[in-house]
Protein backbone atom coordinates (compact mmCIF):
# COMPACT_ATOMS: atom_id res chain seq x y z
CA UNK A 1 0.00 0.00 0.00
CA UNK A 2 3.00 1.97 0.02
CA UNK A 3 3.62 1.85 -3.54
CA UNK A 4 3.48 5.13 -5.30
CA UNK A 5 1.87 3.06 -8.46
CA UNK A 6 -0.84 1.87 -5.86
CA UNK A 7 -1.27 5.29 -3.97
CA UNK A 8 -1.74 7.21 -7.41
CA UNK A 9 -4.46 4.91 -8.56
CA UNK A 10 -6.50 4.96 -4.90
CA UNK A 11 -6.09 8.04 -4.70
CA UNK A 12 -7.63 9.06 -8.46
CA UNK A 13 -10.36 6.68 -7.66
CA UNK A 14 -10.80 8.54 -4.29
CA UNK A 15 -11.14 11.73 -6.29
CA UNK A 16 -13.85 9.86 -8.61
CA UNK A 17 -15.95 9.00 -5.76
CA UNK A 18 -16.21 11.98 -3.81
CA UNK A 19 -17.04 14.03 -6.92
CA UNK A 20 -19.70 12.08 -8.06
CA UNK A 21 -21.30 11.74 -4.16
CA UNK A 22 -21.16 15.43 -3.96
CA UNK A 23 -23.45 16.03 -7.23
CA UNK A 24 -25.67 13.47 -5.97
CA UNK A 25 -27.80 15.68 -4.13
CA UNK A 26 -28.33 17.86 -7.34
CA UNK A 27 -29.12 14.94 -9.59
CA UNK A 28 -31.89 14.02 -6.84
CA UNK A 29 -33.21 17.57 -7.10
CA UNK A 30 -33.48 17.41 -10.95
CA UNK A 31 -34.75 14.35 -10.88
CA UNK A 32 -37.45 15.38 -8.86
CA UNK A 33 -38.35 18.92 -9.81
CA UNK A 34 -37.23 19.20 -13.67
CA UNK A 35 -40.01 20.31 -15.77
CA UNK A 36 -38.95 22.07 -19.07
CA UNK A 37 -42.37 23.11 -19.58
CA UNK A 38 -41.60 25.60 -16.66
CA UNK A 39 -39.71 29.26 -16.43
CA UNK A 40 -39.72 29.68 -12.57
CA UNK A 41 -36.43 30.12 -10.78
CA UNK A 42 -36.42 26.35 -10.18
CA UNK A 43 -36.16 25.56 -13.12
CA UNK A 44 -33.93 27.97 -14.68
CA UNK A 45 -31.36 26.95 -11.01
CA UNK A 46 -31.58 23.15 -12.44
CA UNK A 47 -30.71 24.24 -16.34
CA UNK A 48 -27.69 25.57 -14.78
CA UNK A 49 -26.57 23.38 -12.60
CA UNK A 50 -27.16 20.49 -15.48
CA UNK A 51 -24.24 21.59 -17.42
CA UNK A 52 -22.29 21.75 -14.42
CA UNK A 53 -23.18 18.54 -13.43
CA UNK A 54 -22.62 16.89 -16.60
CA UNK A 55 -19.43 18.09 -17.08
CA UNK A 56 -18.45 16.41 -13.99
CA UNK A 57 -20.00 13.20 -15.08
CA UNK A 58 -18.13 13.18 -18.52
CA UNK A 59 -14.93 14.06 -16.61
CA UNK A 60 -14.93 11.51 -14.02
CA UNK A 61 -16.45 8.58 -16.12
CA UNK A 62 -14.09 9.11 -19.00
CA UNK A 63 -11.31 9.40 -16.64
CA UNK A 64 -12.68 5.82 -15.49
CA UNK A 65 -12.50 4.50 -19.22
CA UNK A 66 -8.48 5.43 -18.49
CA UNK A 67 -8.18 3.99 -15.16
CA UNK A 68 -8.58 0.22 -16.38
CA UNK A 69 -5.55 1.10 -19.22
CA UNK A 70 -3.71 2.19 -15.94
CA UNK A 71 -4.77 -0.64 -13.87
CA UNK A 72 -4.05 -3.24 -16.86
CA UNK A 73 -0.33 -1.64 -17.29
CA UNK A 74 -0.09 -1.93 -12.81
CA UNK A 75 -0.91 -5.41 -12.98
CA UNK A 76 0.93 -6.46 -15.87
CA UNK A 77 4.51 -4.51 -15.33
CA UNK A 78 4.62 -3.34 -12.56
CA UNK A 79 3.05 -5.52 -9.86
CA UNK A 80 4.53 -8.59 -11.12
CA UNK A 81 8.15 -7.01 -10.73
CA UNK A 82 7.61 -7.08 -6.87
CA UNK A 83 6.14 -10.70 -6.43
CA UNK A 84 8.35 -13.80 -6.61
CA UNK A 85 7.09 -15.97 -9.41
CA UNK A 86 5.43 -13.40 -11.35
CA UNK A 87 5.64 -12.42 -14.90
CA UNK A 88 2.89 -11.12 -15.92
CA UNK A 89 -0.71 -9.93 -14.72
CA UNK A 90 -2.03 -13.57 -14.35
CA UNK A 91 0.42 -14.25 -11.59
CA UNK A 92 -0.33 -10.56 -10.07
CA UNK A 93 -4.16 -10.86 -10.19
CA UNK A 94 -4.28 -14.99 -8.40
CA UNK A 95 -2.02 -12.94 -5.52
CA UNK A 96 -5.09 -13.28 -3.79
CA UNK A 97 -9.01 -13.40 -4.04
CA UNK A 98 -9.74 -10.06 -5.38
CA UNK A 99 -7.90 -9.27 -8.44
CA UNK A 100 -9.83 -10.88 -10.97
CA UNK A 101 -13.16 -9.52 -9.90
CA UNK A 102 -11.84 -6.51 -9.86
CA UNK A 103 -10.47 -6.43 -13.26
CA UNK A 104 -13.83 -8.41 -13.98
CA UNK A 105 -15.86 -5.48 -12.83
CA UNK A 106 -14.07 -2.59 -14.23
CA UNK A 107 -14.44 -4.14 -17.49
CA UNK A 108 -18.49 -4.27 -17.06
CA UNK A 109 -18.46 -0.54 -15.43
CA UNK A 110 -16.89 1.13 -18.63
CA UNK A 111 -20.61 0.23 -20.45
CA UNK A 112 -22.51 1.25 -17.63
CA UNK A 113 -20.21 4.63 -17.77
CA UNK A 114 -20.56 4.92 -21.97
CA UNK A 115 -24.43 3.98 -21.54
CA UNK A 116 -24.66 7.74 -19.32
CA UNK A 117 -22.27 9.55 -21.67
CA UNK A 118 -24.12 8.59 -25.08
CA UNK A 119 -27.54 9.72 -23.76
CA UNK A 120 -25.99 12.42 -22.60
CA UNK A 121 -24.58 13.18 -26.06
CA UNK A 122 -27.80 12.61 -27.29
CA UNK A 123 -29.92 14.79 -24.96
CA UNK A 124 -27.09 17.79 -25.32
CA UNK A 125 -27.77 17.76 -29.17
CA UNK A 126 -31.98 18.29 -28.13
CA UNK A 127 -32.79 21.73 -27.33
CA UNK A 128 -35.75 20.70 -25.14
CA UNK A 129 -33.48 18.15 -23.44
CA UNK A 130 -36.09 15.58 -23.68
CA UNK A 131 -33.93 12.83 -22.20
CA UNK A 132 -33.86 14.85 -18.79
CA UNK A 133 -33.94 13.62 -16.08
CA UNK A 134 -34.52 9.97 -17.09
CA UNK A 135 -30.87 9.68 -18.15
CA UNK A 136 -29.53 10.84 -14.55
CA UNK A 137 -31.05 8.00 -13.44
CA UNK A 138 -28.12 6.14 -14.41
CA UNK A 139 -25.72 8.36 -12.29
CA UNK A 140 -26.84 6.07 -9.41
CA UNK A 141 -25.99 2.31 -11.00
CA UNK A 142 -22.30 4.68 -12.03
CA UNK A 143 -22.22 5.97 -8.01
CA UNK A 144 -22.25 2.13 -7.13
CA UNK A 145 -19.84 0.93 -9.89
CA UNK A 146 -16.99 3.82 -9.08
CA UNK A 147 -18.04 2.82 -4.92
CA UNK A 148 -17.51 -0.84 -5.47
CA UNK A 149 -14.36 -0.19 -7.65
CA UNK A 150 -12.67 1.33 -4.75
CA UNK A 151 -13.44 -1.26 -2.71
CA UNK A 152 -12.00 -3.83 -4.22
CA UNK A 153 -9.44 -2.06 -5.05
CA UNK A 154 -8.40 -1.42 -1.78
CA UNK A 155 -9.20 -5.10 -0.98
CA UNK A 156 -7.11 -6.30 -3.89
CA UNK A 157 -3.95 -3.88 -2.90
CA UNK A 158 -3.96 -4.48 0.69
CA UNK A 159 -3.71 -8.01 0.76
CA UNK A 160 -0.92 -8.19 -2.07
CA UNK A 161 1.54 -10.30 -0.08
CA UNK A 162 4.97 -9.29 -1.71
CA UNK A 163 6.51 -12.98 -0.23
CA UNK A 164 4.11 -14.74 -1.93
CA UNK A 165 5.16 -17.13 -4.67
CA UNK A 166 3.11 -16.56 -7.50
CA UNK A 167 2.08 -19.85 -10.25
CA UNK A 168 2.21 -17.39 -13.13
CA UNK A 169 1.21 -19.03 -16.22
CA UNK A 170 1.92 -22.79 -15.19
CA UNK A 171 0.46 -25.39 -16.74
CA UNK A 172 -1.38 -27.49 -14.78
CA UNK A 173 -2.75 -31.22 -15.80
CA UNK A 174 -6.09 -32.57 -14.50
CA UNK A 175 -9.64 -33.89 -15.79
CA UNK A 176 -12.43 -32.29 -15.32
CA UNK A 177 -15.89 -32.95 -17.09
CA UNK A 178 -16.60 -30.30 -19.42
CA UNK A 179 -20.08 -28.20 -18.91
CA UNK A 180 -20.88 -24.70 -19.26
CA UNK A 181 -19.53 -23.41 -16.49
CA UNK A 182 -15.63 -23.93 -17.41
CA UNK A 183 -16.12 -24.33 -21.30
CA UNK A 184 -14.20 -20.83 -21.07
CA UNK A 185 -11.32 -22.05 -19.45
CA UNK A 186 -11.28 -25.16 -22.07
CA UNK A 187 -10.12 -25.74 -25.59
CA UNK A 188 -12.17 -28.91 -25.82
CA UNK A 189 -14.67 -27.36 -28.55
CA UNK A 190 -12.04 -25.11 -30.10
CA UNK A 191 -13.43 -26.40 -33.54
CA UNK A 192 -16.81 -25.06 -32.67
CA UNK A 193 -15.61 -22.27 -30.59
CA UNK A 194 -13.95 -20.88 -33.89
CA UNK A 195 -17.05 -22.15 -36.40
CA UNK A 196 -19.28 -19.94 -34.32
CA UNK A 197 -16.73 -17.27 -34.38
CA UNK A 198 -16.81 -16.99 -37.63
CA UNK A 199 -20.82 -17.81 -37.96
CA UNK A 200 -21.51 -14.42 -35.46
CA UNK A 201 -19.05 -12.36 -37.04
CA UNK A 202 -19.95 -13.19 -40.64
CA UNK A 203 -23.78 -12.19 -39.40
CA UNK A 204 -22.24 -8.56 -37.74
CA UNK A 205 -20.24 -8.12 -41.10
CA UNK A 206 -23.05 -8.25 -43.00
CA UNK A 207 -25.64 -6.05 -41.08
CA UNK A 208 -22.86 -3.38 -40.77
CA UNK A 209 -22.46 -3.29 -44.87
CA UNK A 210 -26.30 -4.12 -45.45
CA UNK A 211 -27.07 -1.13 -42.74
CA UNK A 212 -24.92 1.81 -44.83
CA UNK A 213 -26.08 1.03 -48.40
CA UNK A 214 -30.31 0.86 -47.38
CA UNK A 215 -31.40 4.16 -47.54
CA UNK A 216 -32.57 3.89 -43.59
CA UNK A 217 -35.17 5.26 -42.94
CA UNK A 218 -35.57 3.98 -39.15
CA UNK A 219 -33.10 6.84 -38.03
CA UNK A 220 -35.44 9.39 -39.60
CA UNK A 221 -39.00 8.06 -37.75
CA UNK A 222 -40.05 8.52 -34.55
CA UNK A 223 -42.70 5.74 -34.87
CA UNK A 224 -40.07 3.12 -33.68
CA UNK A 225 -41.61 -0.69 -35.24
CA UNK A 226 -41.50 -3.85 -33.02
CA UNK A 227 -39.54 -4.85 -36.10
CA UNK A 228 -36.58 -2.58 -35.42
CA UNK A 229 -36.53 -3.41 -32.07
CA UNK A 230 -36.60 -6.76 -32.02
CA UNK A 231 -33.65 -6.81 -35.15
CA UNK A 232 -31.68 -4.53 -32.68
CA UNK A 233 -32.48 -6.57 -29.92
CA UNK A 234 -31.13 -9.59 -31.91
CA UNK A 235 -28.24 -7.82 -33.68
CA UNK A 236 -27.21 -6.92 -29.97
CA UNK A 237 -27.39 -10.71 -28.69
CA UNK A 238 -24.80 -11.89 -31.36
CA UNK A 239 -22.46 -9.20 -31.17
CA UNK A 240 -21.83 -9.92 -27.63
CA UNK A 241 -21.50 -13.82 -28.41
CA UNK A 242 -19.33 -12.93 -31.23
CA UNK A 243 -17.34 -10.97 -28.65
CA UNK A 244 -16.91 -13.49 -26.05
CA UNK A 245 -16.06 -16.20 -28.47
CA UNK A 246 -13.54 -13.89 -30.04
CA UNK A 247 -11.77 -13.97 -26.62
CA UNK A 248 -11.99 -17.70 -26.37
CA UNK A 249 -10.43 -18.37 -30.14
CA UNK A 250 -8.00 -15.36 -29.41
CA UNK A 251 -7.15 -17.15 -26.04
CA UNK A 252 -7.01 -21.10 -27.43
CA UNK A 253 -5.79 -20.60 -30.90
CA UNK A 254 -4.45 -17.12 -32.00
CA UNK A 255 -2.61 -16.65 -28.88
CA UNK A 256 -0.26 -19.80 -30.21
CA UNK A 257 0.86 -17.84 -33.18
CA UNK A 258 1.34 -14.39 -31.39
CA UNK A 259 4.21 -16.22 -29.28
CA UNK A 260 5.13 -18.75 -31.41
CA UNK A 261 4.39 -21.40 -28.42
CA UNK A 262 2.15 -24.07 -29.20
CA UNK A 263 1.55 -24.37 -25.26
CA UNK A 264 1.56 -20.59 -23.88
CA UNK A 265 -1.88 -19.53 -23.76
CA UNK A 266 -1.71 -16.43 -21.56
CA UNK A 267 -3.71 -13.02 -22.65
CA UNK A 268 -1.82 -10.86 -20.93
CA UNK A 269 1.43 -11.29 -22.75
CA UNK A 270 0.26 -9.88 -25.90
CA UNK A 271 0.00 -6.70 -24.08
CA UNK A 272 3.84 -6.30 -23.67
CA UNK A 273 6.35 -4.25 -25.95
CA UNK A 274 7.86 -7.69 -27.40
CA UNK A 275 4.55 -8.56 -28.56
CA UNK A 276 4.58 -5.17 -30.40
CA UNK A 277 1.36 -4.43 -27.65
CA UNK A 278 -1.16 -6.18 -30.09
CA UNK A 279 -3.26 -6.75 -27.15
CA UNK A 280 -4.46 -3.00 -26.56
CA UNK A 281 -5.39 -3.09 -30.90
CA UNK A 282 -7.19 -6.10 -30.10
CA UNK A 283 -9.19 -5.87 -27.06
CA UNK A 284 -9.63 -2.00 -27.95
CA UNK A 285 -11.79 -3.43 -31.47
CA UNK A 286 -13.90 -5.58 -29.61
CA UNK A 287 -14.58 -2.75 -26.83
CA UNK A 288 -15.46 -0.80 -29.47
CA UNK A 289 -17.97 -3.54 -31.26
CA UNK A 290 -19.14 -3.53 -27.33
CA UNK A 291 -19.58 0.40 -27.35
CA UNK A 292 -21.72 0.02 -30.90
CA UNK A 293 -23.55 -2.06 -29.92
CA UNK A 294 -25.26 -1.00 -26.49
CA UNK A 295 -25.78 2.59 -28.29
CA UNK A 296 -27.43 1.04 -30.82
CA UNK A 297 -29.99 -0.59 -28.75
CA UNK A 298 -30.48 2.79 -26.35
CA UNK A 299 -30.91 5.07 -29.52
CA UNK A 300 -33.46 2.71 -30.37
CA UNK A 301 -34.87 2.50 -27.39
CA UNK A 302 -35.22 6.93 -26.81
CA UNK A 303 -35.56 7.75 -30.40
CA UNK A 304 -39.21 8.35 -30.67
CA UNK A 305 -37.78 11.20 -28.43
CA UNK A 306 -35.61 13.12 -30.27
CA UNK A 307 -36.11 15.54 -33.39
CA UNK A 308 -32.54 15.84 -34.72
CA UNK A 309 -31.85 13.90 -37.37
CA UNK A 310 -29.32 11.60 -36.77
CA UNK A 311 -28.95 9.85 -40.10
CA UNK A 312 -25.25 11.32 -40.71
CA UNK A 313 -24.58 10.42 -37.32
CA UNK A 314 -25.20 6.78 -37.70
CA UNK A 315 -23.81 6.73 -41.21
CA UNK A 316 -20.20 7.56 -39.86
CA UNK A 317 -20.61 5.87 -36.68
CA UNK A 318 -21.04 2.17 -38.47
CA UNK A 319 -18.56 3.63 -40.98
CA UNK A 320 -16.26 3.19 -38.11
CA UNK A 321 -17.56 0.50 -36.24
CA UNK A 322 -17.27 -1.92 -39.75
CA UNK A 323 -13.40 -0.93 -39.79
CA UNK A 324 -13.43 -1.83 -36.33
CA UNK A 325 -15.11 -5.33 -36.80
CA UNK A 326 -12.38 -5.88 -40.25
CA UNK A 327 -9.76 -5.35 -37.93
CA UNK A 328 -11.47 -7.86 -35.17
CA UNK A 329 -11.08 -10.16 -37.62
CA UNK A 330 -7.82 -9.52 -39.48
CA UNK A 331 -5.12 -8.69 -36.55
CA UNK A 332 -5.49 -12.19 -35.59
CA UNK A 333 -5.79 -14.24 -38.89
CA UNK A 334 -2.63 -12.36 -40.01
CA UNK A 335 -0.80 -13.64 -37.32
CA UNK A 336 -1.98 -17.15 -38.22
CA UNK A 337 -1.78 -17.19 -42.11
CA UNK A 338 2.00 -15.26 -41.33
CA UNK A 339 3.53 -17.90 -39.53
CA UNK A 340 5.90 -19.97 -41.15
CA UNK A 341 6.63 -22.55 -38.55
CA UNK A 342 4.13 -25.41 -37.48
CA UNK A 343 2.69 -25.66 -34.05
Amino acid sequence: MTDTWIIAQLLAQSCCFFLLFMILITVFKIIKNWNISSNDETQINLERRTFLVGAVLELVLLFQSFSLIAFLVTINEHIPSLLRGAMCATGALEANQFGYPLLYFKIGSLFVYSSFLFLHFLDKKEPTYPLTPQKYYLVFPAFLCVSTELVLMLLYFWNINPDLIATCCSVNFFSQEIDGTNFLNSSTFLNEGIFAWILTGSILGVYLIFDLFKNNKSHKSKNATRKTTFSTLLLFLNGIIYIILSVYVLKFFFVKYIYGLPSHLCLFDIFFQKYNYIGYIIFFNLFFLGLFLINKLIFVAVKNRLNTDYSPFWNKYQKITLLFWVLSWLVPCLYYFAWEGSL
